[in-house]
């Protein structure tokens, strides 16, 4: 390889590392649990914790609907069977019997509520379910893509560290100090390739007659406006 095709394959390996190294750290930011499965997972819980409210409310309201019911019955049983013969007693015990219904009725209604929205909950609950497991399953198969594709990037890095390696004692010290600074200054751009045979690859500058002849000469030339080194398209 002359001295232009040396930097330039040294630029195309740095640059196709610096892309996949990219492309790594984009990779292994996505591993993980996503944020669509963390939603799908709250959404679960906030319907389960609505579920157990509910379940909760309609025992506790049919504990004491039962409860009053009876009472009820013993207040009823004691006003037939003739042990109260006392008129005020017996109009309290009547009152005392419309007050228990009534709470009783108020109960009943507030008791259907809450079947209607523990079942309304039960109901969110069975689609928050179906739903996580969809999102589980995407995320799934996109973790294990992600992971593969992670592997093959990570080999790819490796042979391309090999091949750099192994192309640098061919490069001369300076050329490889002033490739490094320019990597440094010019967004990784160091080395670029002589556009229709007069005009820098890099910055799109006319190079001079003498730039000319100087990449004729030894391969590569650095370029009078933005410093890059000019090679021959191979």
């Amino acid at each position: 390889m002359t001295r232009g095709m040396n930097l330039h394959r040294l630029q195309c390996l740095d640059s196709d590392g610096d892309t996949k190294r990219d492309r790594l750290a984009k990779v292994e930011a996505a591993l993980g649990e996503s944020k669509a499965l963390k939603q799908a997972r709250r959404a679960l819980e906030s319907t389960q914790s609505l579920v157990k409210k509910w379940a909760l409310r309609q025992r506790d309201l049919e504990l004491e609907s039962r409860g009053l019911t009876n009472r009820i019955v013993r207040a009823e049983q004691r006003l037939y069977s003739g042990a109260v013969k006392n008129p005020k007693e017996l109009a309290d015990q009547q009152a005392k019997i419309a007050s228990l219904k009534r709470r009783r009725q108020k109960l009943e209604d507030d008791l259907l509520e809450a079947m209607i929205e523990r079942e309304e909950a039960e109901t969110a609950r069975t689609q928050a379910q179906t739903h996580l497991d969809e999102t589980q399953t995407r995320w799934s198969a996109q973790q294990a893509a992600l992971m593969a594709e992670r592997e093959v990037l990570q080999e790819q890095l490796v042979e391309i560290e090999q091949t750099r390696s192994a192309l640098l004692p061919s490069i001369e010290a300076s050329d490889l100090a002033t490739y490094q600074s320019l990597r440094r200054r010019k967004g990784g751009l160091a080395v670029v390739q002589v556009r229709d045979g007069a005009w820098c690859g890099g910055c799109g500058v006319l190079m001079s007659p003498s730039v000319k002849w100087q990449l004729r000469q030894d391969g590569a030339v650095c370029c009078d406006n933005c410093e890059r080194f000019i090679v021959s398209p191979p």
